[in-house]
């Protein structure tokens, strides 16, 4: 099992959505946090057929504002786990945390008393204890873990990479990045979840005004706007309540960096890059694209797929999306997963130099949809 690499301090001061970026400052009031990838790009990942993953809380500040995570190895997201098709796992999680949790390997085939699932295959992990997950890797491709508990809203979730078996079966690229797109709160996800229950809309502000139907009307004539306000009443609901849950609570991460932080993947002029897609977020649908480079589809849920080109794609909670991009210059491309709300963004930026990277507009790229 290889090195893991060990956490940095984080340096810049966080602002969420579309602000632009803060001034740095040592953060001193803060604990280290550390992100699963590095300033680089270079993944933070264990590979081999014995893996030992500790679950525990730590400080971090992703928006401003100190918040209790609850890390993998001292990671958010956790490390990438790599094996080999048909090599049999061990993976020994350990509780450091004051109630019960679990890791779910979602998608994965293996008897039911492995898969992290409390009340069904099995009670949870106590605090202080250590569980021994152990299954035959008999499937290739991308998929991931999480926690079935509230901690994989703050936290306990990474890229689970299964190789294939034949080096022959594997698309051949010059890189290989892993993309987790998530969701953060300050909140405690608890209150998060009473909130919804109180008020469905709780986290959705962005309603149709009296002025909006007057800008419909000077446009569209009042019939128009009568009839498409008509629509929206019947079935109950704004126009605009896409998510649950929006950028009035949520900031969006990619690989842990929120959008001023601006991960980054190395890729040089001429290269072919994998871009390993998971839908880590609990609440969030992502539409990705990536201006000015087509996206080849390659496989889904882990699963090949005949090769699609697409300008975007949407992700949901629980999806993996392999897809594939050319490389024409040197230029800086800017990975984007837009949450479908349009109430925020999650952003990285693929380059040859890590000082290299190309702001969205987000002004327009931000801008609410609110008429059907």
């Amino acid at each position: 099992m290889s090195d893991q690499k060990q956490p940095f301090l984080a340096r810049r001061e966080f602002v969420k959505g579309v602000a632009v970026a803060g001034a740095l400052l040592p953060l001193t009031t803060f604990a280290p946090f550390a992100w699963a990838y590095d300033a680089t790009g270079v993944e933070s990942e264990l590979s081999g057929t014995v893996f030992d993953l500790e679950i525990a809380p730590m400080k971090v500040n992703l928006t401003g504002k100190e918040s209790m995570a609850t890390t993998v190895n001292g990671l958010l997201p956790g490390p990438v786990l790599k094996v080999k098709e048909g090599d049999t796992v061990t993976i020994r999680v350990t509780n450091r945390l004051d109630e019960m949790t679990t890791i779910h390997w979602h998608g994965i085939i293996l008897d039911a008393e492995m898969d992290g699932v409390p009340g069904i295959s099995f009670p949870g992990i106590a605090p202080g204890e250590t569980f021994t997950h152990e299954f035959k890797a008999v499937q290739h491709g991308t998929y991931w873990y999480h926690a079935h508990t509230l901690a994989e809203q703050t936290g306990v979730y990474g890229a689970l990479v299964i190789e294939p078996r034949h080096q022959s079966d594997m698309i051949k690229v010059d890189r290989d990045h892993t993309v987790l797109l998530s969701d953060w709160t300050d909140e405690n996800p608890v209150d998060v979840y009473m909130n919804l229950k109180k008020m469905a809309g709780y986290y959705n502000y962005r309603n149709l005004t009296a002025m909006d139907f007057i800008d419909d009307a000077a446009h569209l004539g009042i019939g128009e706007a009568l009839s498409r306000r008509h629509v929206w009443n019947k079935t109950r609901m704004s126009p605009n309540d896409f998510s649950d849950i929006s950028a009035a609570t949520y900031t969006y991460l990619m690989n842990g960096h929120n959008p001023d932080g601006n991960w980054h993947g190395l890729a040089k002029a001429g290269e072919r890059v994998r871009l390993r897609f998971v839908g880590a977020a609990t609440a969030t649908f992502f539409d990705v694209r990536i201006p000015g480079l087509k996206l080849t589809v390659v496989s889904t849920d882990g699963q090949e797929v005949v090769p699609v080109e697409v300008d975007e794609f949407r992700i949901g909670s629980g999806e993996t999306y392999d897809v594939i991009v050319d490389i024409p210059d040197d230029k800086a491309y800017t990975v984007f997963a837009q949450a479908m709300d349009r109430s925020g963004y999650a952003r990285g930026t693929l380059s040859a130099r890590a000082d290299q990277q190309r702001r969205p507009a987000t002004a327009a790229s931000n801008a609410p949809t609110i008429r059907g």
